[in-house]
């Protein structure tokens, strides 16, 4: 394994512990505060592309993931950037992360949807009436989504105030379809546009893994980024 690779391995782990321990503690803004100094430090040690790409997708994706907006708008403004050895191509890439980061941010409007639906119904993200919407991007081949899936059906079956979008960013229409009749999900918003990771869809909310969920209230503001319909019903408290 090559030099940058081991520093790559040991900085992850690092920041994977910190992470972890923040979110199961509960974050206080003082935490934020501790969370942009551990992000200065680790970033302060990758002045070669690769390494600071990998550790600044990782920390923006675990910050947002946990609703730390401080840390967030932190990582946006790129710290140590000047210092870093990269072409004017690949700051661009950073960047664009960065921006994708900033758009999803817990409290920000969520970005529009306009598909067709797996039944070919012409859905608007803007047209859901409930107080709550659950957007949930999965793949067909993840078996922890089909669990989700199901789970959430069980859900919605109990809490009327919901709303159900799911979106599949991998698998064959045929088999989506036929997974999500036998999973009782028939009746809510699912989509599959057939184009992947690629799908403007996914893009738009800087999905990067699966299952990736999203919680919105009444007027489509992203409000959590829950993990399981537990953390969906303590964010609104159920």
């Amino acid at each position: 394994m090559k030099k940058a690779k081991i520093l790559i391995f040991i900085l992850l782990l690092t920041s994977f512990s910190f992470l972890r321990g923040q979110v199961n503690n509960g974050l206080q803004k003082v935490q934020e505060y501790d969370l942009i100094l551990e992000a200065d430090k680790q970033l302060s040690e990758c002045t070669d592309y690769e390494s600071y790409k990998s550790v600044y997708q990782y920390l923006i994706y675990g910050f947002s993931e946990m609703g730390a907006n401080l840390a967030v708008d932190f990582m946006v403004r790129l710290p140590y950037f000047e210092y870093l050895d990269a072409t004017d191509e690949q700051k661009e890439e950073i960047m664009a992360i960065a921006g994708m980061y900033e758009r999803v941010k817990i409290g920000k409007k969520a970005p529009d949807i306009q598909a067709v639906t797996i039944d070919n119904i012409c859905f608007d993200l803007s047209n859901i009436e409930e107080n709550y919407t659950i957007l949930l991007f999965w793949s067909y081949s993840c078996p922890h989504c089909h669990d989700l899936l199901k789970e959430l059906s069980d859900f919605a079956k109990e809490n009327d105030d919901f709303a159900i979008v799911t979106v599949n960013v991998s698998g064959e229409l045929r088999k989506v379809k036929r997974l999500i009749r036998k999973l009782g999900l028939k009746k809510y918003c699912n989509i599959c546009d057939g184009q992947g990771w690629d799908s403007p869809i996914v893009v738009d909310y800087a999905v990067d893994m699966t299952p990736s969920m999203f919680l919105l209230d009444k007027n489509k503001i992203i409000i959590g980024k829950p993990f399981d319909t537990e953390e969906i019903e303590n964010s609104i408290n159920l």
